[in-house]
């Protein structure tokens, strides 16, 4: 089995999740992100050990997944992106607002330097403001892709490239 070794993001992208859990064909560019700012984390799993009163060791270990993250900043504060992120609508060319944070969930493609792909058919979407307004730095937009099961038995990550 060959090594595979991935560095970098050359691209991320989104699309509408799709209704049968699979990973939508056609994506397209969801923002440019702040320089190094772009991770995919999971948190440790949660392990429980049931013990015997006869028993030392633990006679049965459960594990639970940890949550997986994807964490980015981008600058971009269009009011396109600014609604496919955090809802609300463009009035006049404005970005107004929704008076309740809605539930936005978006099918992520993370595109590698080396054309690895990562997908993640169904992420929770969540941004918030970092607007500093400095004379020597961007005013950043914070986005959180939380990956979740796009359906019963269907893998929340998928890493590789498909083959025919």
């Amino acid at each position: 089995m060959a090594t595979v070794k991935t560095y970098g993001l050359k691209k991320i992208s989104s699309a509408e999740v799709s209704a049968d859990g699979t990973m939508p064909a056609v994506l397209e560019e969801l923002c440019q992100t702040y320089r190094d700012s772009c991770e995919f984390t999971e948190d440790d799993p949660q392990i429980t050990d049931e013990y015997s009163d006869q028993e030392d060791d633990p006679i049965q270990t459960f594990a639970i997944k940890g949550a997986k993250n994807i964490k980015l900043s981008t600058f971009d504060y269009s009011p396109e992106l600014l609604v496919k992120l955090k809802g609300g609508t463009v009035v006049n060319g404005q970005w107004a607002e929704p008076a309740i944070m809605p539930e936005i969930y978006q099918a992520i493609e993370l595109l590698t330097n080396t054309d690895l792909p990562f997908h993640f058919p169904k992420c929770r979407v969540i941004a918030k403001f970092n607007t500093k307004l400095v004379k020597n730095g961007l005013s950043l937009l914070e986005i959180t892709l939380r990956p979740q099961s796009p359906g019963p038995g269907k893998p929340a990550v998928l890493i590789g490239k498909k083959t025919p």
